[in-house]
């Protein structure tokens, strides 16, 4: 969900319930939230968690903040200095201020702007320079502090936990809602409203999810799941496990979110099969996750190579290439590096056996794309300078100028353009198989897959690569 849908959403809750403070509750529904400071599921959970927290007066809630403990002892946030600040100041209320903590966060939400974080601690009856002022001194010792429960719990994402346990049902209020309710002292629970008696659900099928080491679960993806099969539960595995070894020994990708193939589950499943979203494997159905970060484990490892699959006429693809082209200038990639461009898009033969084509961004990309997969092959040594002088002006039709630069010969590359075009066929097929539809997106040493250069700059090798104006935005073919 867009970050202003969740603002829209805690508009909607009650600003003076939200406020209200309560004592601790006993022993049983007790949620604590793991958050990351800016991420959208996270503060999804949080609007959930602290609704049910003044739905259920014996529940209870407690926030805390997720940050990462460098080597040197300092702390780092996924999304760059404006979380890992948010995230201090959270974990500076949750020490020292914790009956403000849910208020403040409760106004932070209607506060986004960079500042908002002053509105929010007006609101909740905090000083904010003196708390700018305790965030500077004693930010580090409160972000320990923090560290060290969420290291204790094992959370390295946004998870929540109730009485110790990690919630693993779907991000909706009522699921967790029944979860607190049920830890509850019988006492203390909510009851049925009089009257009413819900209808028994249908069983849902069997569900799993593999995920990889630094590849984490999708609690939106499996919220969608939660939709097709109301209560259905997820069973967790890594990909490394001799469970799914045995259990799931043709998986090649992960994360992998996987479902009994039941005669339900194809019937209401049966669109998004024929849509080739589902794989079925073995008597399952496996939908393979491409929108972040991926293990292809059954690939070939290719040691010291980075693949980059692009649209030629994808501004974010080119964005992503002159990054990579500045790097390899300035010596800024992993020493010995091999670099490989793959285009996205596809191709058929018509019934007279003749190569067609079709990409994202219409007939002038995928000849682009033919004619520099043919500079790769036929004038390795001048690619690099072609590509550089085409990114400058990569919609114009005079890719002749760029050849000109570059040194390259235009006559040579028309007259070859029909060998260029079964290059591209075979390039489109062998992306295609792999399933990457979205460009910029990249495979490192053959295995390890990331959509965007944000998420590349965050794997060892690529720290040093020049930041993209837009990290997380792509050209996406499906």
């Amino acid at each position: 969900m867009k970050k202003t849908a969740l603002f829209l959403l805690c508009a909607l809750l009650p600003l003076g319930a939200a406020a209200q403070e309560k004592k601790a509750a006993p022993s049983g529904g007790r949620m604590t939230l793991y958050l990351e400071a800016m991420d959208g599921q996270g503060w999804q959970w949080f609007f959930i968690a602290d609704t049910i927290r003044r739905g259920l007066p014996a529940a209870d809630l407690k926030v805390s903040p997720l940050v990462t403990k460098m080597e040197d002892g300092s702390f780092s946030s996924r999304r760059g200095e404006a979380e890992l600040a948010e995230a201090t100041r959270i974990a500076v209320l949750a020490k020292t201020y914790p009956g403000k903590l849910l208020v403040y966060l409760n106004a932070r939400s209607l506060s986004p702007s960079a500042d908002g974080w002053k509105d929010a601690a007006l609101f909740a009856g905090l000083n904010p320079d003196a708390l700018e002022k305790q965030a500077a001194s004693g930010g580090q010792a409160a972000l320990a502090e923090a560290h060290k429960k969420s290291a204790a719990a094992g959370a390295s994402e946004t998870s929540i936990f109730i009485d110790g346990k990690r919630f693993e049902g779907p991000q909706r209020l009522m699921p967790l809602y029944e979860a607190v309710n049920a830890g509850l002292p019988a006492a203390k629970r909510a009851g049925l409203p009089a009257g009413y008696t819900p209808k028994p659900r249908p069983p849902a099928p069997g569900f799993w999810v593999v995920t990889s080491s630094g590849i984490a679960k999708n609690d939106a993806l499996i919220g969608v799941f939660d939709r097709y099969f109301e209560g259905i539960k997820a069973q967790h595995m890594d990909y490394a496990s001799p469970e799914r070894a045995a259990r799931f020994p043709d998986l090649a990708f992960a994360p992998s979110y996987i479902v009994a193939a039941t005669p339900e589950a194809k019937s209401r499943l049966e669109s998004e099969i024929k849509a080739g979203l589902f794989k079925e494997i073995g008597g399952y159905l496996v939908y393979e996750d491409r929108q972040r970060r991926g293990l292809y484990a059954g690939r070939p490892e290719k040691k010291n190579t980075l693949e980059v699959f692009v649209m030629s006429q994808c501004p974010y693809g080119v964005m992503a290439e002159a990054a990579l082209l500045d790097a390899k200038n300035n010596k800024l990639l992993p020493e010995g590096l091999q670099v490989e461009i793959h285009y996205i898009g596809d191709s058929a033969k018509d019934d007279k056996g003749a190569l067609t084509f079709s990409s994202l961004h219409g007939q002038p990309e995928w000849e682009e794309n033919a004619r520099q997969i043919f500079i790769s092959k036929n004038f390795p040594d001048k690619f690099d300078a072609y590509l550089a002088e085409r990114n400058k002006d990569y919609t114009s039709p005079d890719w002749q100028k760029a050849a000109k630069a570059s040194g390259v010969d235009a006559e040579a590359v028309e007259k070859g353009f029909p060998e260029a075009k079964e290059l591209l066929a075979a390039d489109f097929a062998a992306t295609g198989a792999l399933g990457i539809s979205t460009s910029p997106s990249f495979m490192v040493d053959g295995r390890h897959f990331v959509v965007g250069l944000g998420e590349l700059m965050k794997l060892p090798g690529f720290e040093k690569l020049p930041p993209p104006g837009q990290p997380g935005a792509g050209c996406a073919a499906k």
